[in-house]
């Protein structure tokens, strides 16, 4: 196995040993310094005059290359899309990567995007880029609509695991403020169900059923994931748990998911990036 693992790293400049096993130390670390930088900002929140929006989800754009990313920029800046979520590996860790990526959105975007670290963004000291230019990943914001607000609550599951602080101040968010809301929507980078043979890490087994039943006890009504690159659409209790497929160049079913929110109501939908243009 030492032997394999050495071989696989040495191979290969998109691997990197912090991506490769789950780290709970490392967790608890990026959470508390998420927890700082989110003292130092107020939270985001989003007005708008309808009682009904659109969003756009992602995942795994995997930038350097950046053609696909450039096709979503195109339909994320249409009329009626009120902000969109990137779910994780949004770059290989390199910083001439990051540096890509915060360019691209600096260019191309008016308006909010939300992102959030996957594993790949931890490869080769990524995670100090990622804090360097975007900040938090993991925190909250709330979208305002004259019927209601909604909350969504994004999560750094890129070491396999949400550590005992995060997952603490998860369930402390829900039980005191899940009530205040109409739909609860969380973002995660690491899937939870596995629909085919798969060397992606899903969460531990224990901290899964908790988290299943945590969800299931507070109406979270929606989980965005990333990570395994191929989408599943699962059903747990009154949770939707959609896992995207990669945007990222050369992927061969590259989409994204649009998701409207009708009054209360999320529906959504696969759409493939080689239709945008």
């Amino acid at each position: 196995m030492t032997v394999f693992i050495s071989g696989l790293i040495s191979c290969s400049d998109e691997l990197d040993m912090s991506g490769l096993f789950i780290s709970p130390d490392q967790v608890n670390e990026r959470f508390e310094q998420s927890v700082e930088w989110n003292s130092m900002h107020a939270g985001k929140v989003i007005d708008l005059d309808t009682v009904s929006y659109t969003f756009l989800a992602a995942g795994d754009c995997h930038v350097g290359g950046i053609s696909n990313m450039e096709k979503f920029s195109l339909e994320a800046s249409r009329p009626g899309i009120s902000f969109f979520v990137l779910a994780g590996d949004l770059t290989t860790g390199h910083k001439e990567d990051y540096d890509i990526l915060r360019d691209h959105l600096d260019r191309h975007y008016s308006i909010p995007c939300f992102l959030i670290a996957g594993n790949h963004d931890l490869y080769f000291n990524g995670w100090s880029t990622y804090y360097d230019y975007f900040g938090s990943s993991t925190y909250t914001f709330t979208i305002e609509t004259p019927a209601a607000s909604d909350l969504f609550i994004c999560l750094d599951s890129g070491s396999g695991t949400l550590g005992d602080r995060q997952l603490n101040w998860l369930s402390n968010i829900l039980a005191d403020s899940r009530s205040d809301y109409r739909n609860c929507i969380i973002v995660s980078h690491s899937n939870f169900f596995r629909s085919r043979r798969t060397l992606s890490t899903t969460p531990l087994v224990e901290e899964l059923y908790y988290l299943l039943d945590l969800f299931s006890d507070y109406h979270v009504d929606m989980v965005i994931m990333g990570h395994d690159h191929e989408r599943s659409v699962e059903i747990f209790g009154n949770t939707t748990y959609l896992t995207l497929d990669a945007i990222e160049d050369d992927y061969e079913g590259a989409s994204y998911a649009r998701i409207d929110n009708e009054n209360g109501a999320l529906k959504y939908r696969f759409n493939p990036v080689s239709d945008i243009d």
